[in-house]
């Protein structure tokens, strides 16, 4: 049994304007978690990275709990030091608590050696992420996802995604809780709103999987969540709405406060504009010119696991 473990795991937007609790983008920011096991009684976790302020360094810690609870589940019970480095804000819509758990089942299967399955992976990932799969599912395999719930069963397809595509991701500077954010929603759609988000959502799926990639603003437009959240996130309404010849589509990233704008070049330019916008509601926001992550934490581990 390896008696220590490193795992990568990007950040994902999930959403993408129509594609509600459907789909997903693995970005390139990272989640990298070394794991050791100890001799049972002793625990140290350090922490470096992104929003320090909103990680718990003790044994609630998610990734620990998680770890401890799948090697319990195989009647595995040691000590264990954690490093974490994170380039993943927390709490602003970009899969962080999916990136820990995905980080936490690997790390344990790989302790204990013992390789996962896809579908177990993104079944237990899904359940610990409060029934949503799109996040983990993109933080797992990488690239542009759908996710599907099959009774208790999650399946997921992704594709690669060329880096020709350029994307712009807009942090704000505070977080916005997913309940919060899921709170405001209504309880059911009329037949108008869902044949708009479907009939988006099944073009900009073909889009990606085809590999052509002819993307619009139109294609990201929602009306399944991102009318309803707008009130909680100063500034959307004016964002979601910005024009520029570069710009091929924006939207919230999860369940915001992010943005993430899909750009054809002038990428710095969009980043500022969408920045300039936010502040005028006073709002300071951070731009970042990302590309897609195409291995995901199953394809990163596989290829460059470190043990020590």
């Amino acid at each position: 049994m390896p008696k220590a473990v490193l795992v990568r795991v990007p950040a994902s937007s999930a959403n993408l304007g129509c594609a509600f609790d459907c789909a997903a983008l693995a970005l390139q920011l990272h989640l990298e978690v070394e794991a050791e096991l100890l001799p049972e009684g002793n625990f140290s976790i350090r922490y470096h990275g992104a929003t320090p302020e909103r990680v718990t360094l003790d044994e609630t810690n998610l990734i620990t709990r998680i770890i401890r609870q799948q090697l319990a589940e195989w009647g595995l019970s040691q000590g264990l030091r954690l490093e974490i480095h994170n380039q993943i804000p927390i709490g602003v819509g970009l899969g962080s608590s999916a990136a820990a758990i995905i980080a936490g089942l690997l790390a344990a299967h790989r302790l204990a050696d013992r390789p996962p399955a896809d579908d177990d992976m993104l079944t237990r990932a899904a359940r610990l992420e409060g029934g949503h799969p799109d996040n983990v599912a993109a933080a797992w395999l990488g690239g542009f996802t759908l996710a599907i719930q099959t009774g208790e069963r999650v399946r997921a397809w992704s594709c690669p995604v060329s880096n020709a595509l350029q994307m712009v991701l807009v942090t704000p500077d505070y977080a916005l809780p997913t309940e919060k954010a899921r709170a405001v929603l209504p309880p059911h759609y009329s037949r108008a709103e869902s044949i708009h988000n479907l009939q988006r959502a099944a073009v900009l799926a073909a889009q990606f999987f085809s590999g052509q990639m002819k993307l619009a603003p139109f294609l990201f437009e929602d009306r399944f969540h991102q009318p309803y959240r707008a009130p909680l996130i100063p500034g959307l309404n004016d964002v979601l709405k910005l024009e520029h010849p570069s710009l091929a589509g924006i939207c919230l990233s999860g369940a915001g406060p992010s943005v993430l704008a899909f750009v054809n070049g002038d990428a710095e330019v969009v980043g500022r504009l969408i920045c300039a916008t936010l502040d005028k509601h006073g709002v300071r926001a951070e731009a970042r010119v990302l590309a897609v992550d195409n291995a995901g934490a199953k394809g990163w581990t596989d290829a460059r696991q470190a043990t020590r």
